[in-house]
Formats: C-alpha cells, structure tokens, sequence
C-alpha cells in the first residue's frame, strides 16, 4: 500500500514538473554563427563603446542575431584594431573605432595595423568638435586672450591622450598662434575634464560628450569648437576658423569599419542596416544626447571621409612631430 501511495506521489510530481517546465520559455543560446562581434577601442563609456550599444541594441534584432559588444581598450585604440585586423573576414568581426584608426599609424613606430591594407569601411556612425574650454577662473573669455594670456603665463591642457583628436589641435594651435601650451595626456576624457572643473589644469581640450554639462553649468568657460561650424544646441561658441585658426578645424568622427577581405555583400548588408537605423528618431536622439551629430552615409562616403582624414591627419601630424615609441 505505501508502495502505491509513494509511486503515486512520484507520478504525480513528475508531472506537476513537466507541466511546470512547459510553461517555462526556452532560453535561445545563439549559435557561434548567429554572433556578431564589435570590438570597442574605448573602455565602457566611452563615445565608440555608447554609440556601438546604441546601433547594438536595435541592429541585433533587425539582424535576427546577436551582437556582441567586446571592449578592447589600451595602446591608445590599437589593441581592438590589431585584434580586428587578424580576424577572419567573415562578416562575424568588426572594429568600432575614431580618429586613432587614421592617426595612429602615423605616431606609433607599430601600430600593428594599417588603415587601408588591413580594413574595409562599413560606415561612419557620427561625428563631433573638439572643445576649448577654461576653468572660470583663468582671467580670459576668448581664445585671443587666451593666446595673449598663455604667452606670458604658459599654461597646461589636458586631453584624452596622445594621438587623440584634442591633442592634434592642441598641438597644431601652438606653432600658429605662438600660444604655450604644455601637453598633459590623461587615460581618457573624463579625468582630464575633471581635473579641469577641480582647478587642477586650466585648460582641457575634450569632446563636447565629456565637457557639454560643466559648460551648461557654468562650471568650465568654453572658448572655441574645432568644427568647420557652430555646434547646435552650443552656438554661442565660435569655430577656429571663425576666429582666424581654420587651420586646425578637425572633427571628432566615429565608424565602424571590417577586415580587409570580408564579402562585398556583408559591407553592403551592415551599412543599409546601420544607415536606417540611423535615421530613427530614437537612434538620433541617443547620438545627439552624447554630444555627437549621426552621420550613417553609404560606404563611399565613409570611405572618401577616410582618404580625406589621413591626408588632413598626416600633414598635421608632420607639421607638430607627435610620436609614440
């Protein structure tokens, strides 16, 4: 009889279980061939990892795959980039990179890559300014006394490393204006912007991402924007070539590009994908809240801003002699 009872019980349990288990959705691990890989040359948080999540999130999705977003931060972006340059070209890896990708080449002695042997364009996501900006109480409000003034009283910037975009008009401001300015490379744009809102450097030079809310708080005085425009929502601040400095207009960019070798067919696919994406409300709002204006044009495009960047970025980089061993 306590047999019966106990082989009841247990019956009656494993179906409860079964019952149980069928009304438990399945959880999907995606198969290596529906993963696709973007290697971040920034840490989380950075502009390249925010705008990767941004385009991840939705392209996923739309992709009926997964994205995989892989922060390989170090050696000033070359780290991600060596790692997509050696991967196999088969539409599963790609680099979301910025102005390191055509820099780097020209400062390291090895960058470990190059940029048009070693990768495809895919396409450029957005682009931004560098910012000029001062602490309140460095006595200037204007770029001219801010030259006049360093002239007397050198002063030190701060940016987001060597070879970064705000380093290259740092650096290019000096031999046209005469301004002294000492060179302080931080490991990322937010120590050095707060550094700069503590008082501890004068100056920063920094992405609009990083610096926008200490200008809107009054915390930081911006000074100038390094795009060939004013900056929506910032348009008090005057551009370099405004005041006599075009020389150094040099934007911030961000895009993503493939190894060389990937199919024709998946750059086309990514691109379209991306580009739609892009033209979302919701997807420009996220792109405009970081300080950054979406792009999301075809592969020509990204490709011709390229060939442009290197030829700007290589007689610059000449003309002030940065290298990194």
């Amino acid at each position: 009889m306590m047999k019966n009872l106990t082989l009841k019980a247990n019956i009656l349990a494993a179906t409860a279980l079964c019952l149980c288990m069928a009304s438990v959705p399945l959880v999907s691990v995606a198969a290596p061939s529906d993963v696709i890989t973007f290697a971040i040359i920034t840490a989380t948080g950075g502009a390249a990892d925010q705008s990767a999540r941004i385009i991840a999130e939705k392209l996923g999705p739309a992709l009926n795959k997964t994205i995989l977003v892989e922060n390989k931060p170090g050696a000033g972006g070359n780290i991600a980039s060596r790692f997509v340059a050696n991967a196999k070209p088969d539409g599963k890896t790609f680099l979301v990179t910025s102005n390191n990708h055509t820099i780097n080449p020209f400062i390291y002695k090895d960058a470990g890559y190059n940029t048009l042997g070693d990768f495809l364009p895919v396409v450029q996501i957005a682009r931004g300014p560098t910012v000029i900006a001062v602490h309140p109480q460095v006595p200037v409000t204007s770029m001219q006394e801010l030259i006049a003034y360093s002239q007397s009283k050198p002063l030190s910037y701060g940016s987001i490393g060597v070879g970064s975009a705000a380093h290259l008009v740092g650096e290019c401001l000096k031999p046209l204006t005469n301004a002294k300015f000492d060179h302080v490379p931080y490991k990322g744009g937010a120590p050095a912007v707060f550094d700069a809102v503590a008082g501890h450097i004068p100056l920063v030079m920094s992405s609009l991402a990083s610096l926008g809310q200490y200008i809107k708080s009054g915390k930081l005085r911006a000074l100038a924007v390094s795009t060939s425009e004013r900056w929506p929502g910032f348009t008090e601040i005057p551009t370099l070539a405004e005041l006599g400095m075009g020389d150094c207009t040099y934007d911030i960019w961000l895009g993503i590009v493939a190894p060389k070798g990937t199919p024709s067919s998946v750059i086309t696919s990514m691109n379209t994908e991306i580009t739609s994406l892009m033209k979302t409300k919701e997807v420009q709002e996220k792109i405009l809240a970081m300080g950054y204006m979406p792009v999301g044009q075809s592969v020509k495009n990204f490709d011709d801003m390229v060939h442009q960047d290197i030829a700007k970025t290589s007689k610059l980089i000449k003309s002030i002699d940065i290298k990194v061993d």
